[in-house]
């Protein structure tokens, strides 16, 4: 799998086919599923927008371990980034269970210890495991307390001495 990513280093395209300077891209997410549709265009001008190489991403490192790739940094690297202790998976059984350890490298496969119920389970990861969404509400943004009279009165005297600039 040979990606581009952004300036911002949140996009990611994915090279599907090279001709030259012309390719074919489409985006994916970081977990390496396509979005949109693949469009052509040149290497220079994507580089000239921004794009650059990327050689290690979580896209990258499910791909190599859904072809069965073991003990890879970026298989590592992908499974610490997408299972994070305290989520929720559905196992390919059908049963919820909650991330109670980071991926072990063992000889056939990565482990990883999970929580049904109040018991501690381990099992193997396949790809077959669905990441569920957070039910971690997200916090609210942070709001100042509200301005003192002496700090209100400090901004109408800035205001008046610079005449409104």
């Amino acid at each position: 799998m040979r990606l581009l990513v952004d300036k911002t280093g949140e996009q990611f395209l994915q090279i599907l086919d090279e001709f030259g300077d012309v390719i074919t891209v489409q985006f994916i997410s970081n977990e390496g599923i396509r979005k949109g549709k693949p469009f052509t265009d040149s290497m220079a001008g994507l580089f000239l927008t921004g794009w650059k190489p990327r050689a290690t991403s979580t896209a990258i490192g499910l791909e190599r371990f859904k072809q069965g790739k073991l003990e890879d940094p970026k298989v590592s690297f992908a499974l610490h980034q997408l299972y994070p202790l305290g989520r929720d998976v559905k196992l390919p059984n059908g049963e919820v269970a909650t991330i109670a350890s980071y991926a072990n490298t063992h000889a056939d496969g990565y482990y990883m210890y999970v929580r049904i119920d109040t018991e501690l389970k381990h099992f193997k990861i396949t790809p077959e495991w669905v990441l569920l969404p957070s039910q971690v509400l997200l916090a609210l943004p942070f709001y100042p307390a509200p301005k003192t009279q002496q700090e209100i009165d400090n901004i109408d005297e800035f205001d008046s001495w610079a005449g409104g600039f």
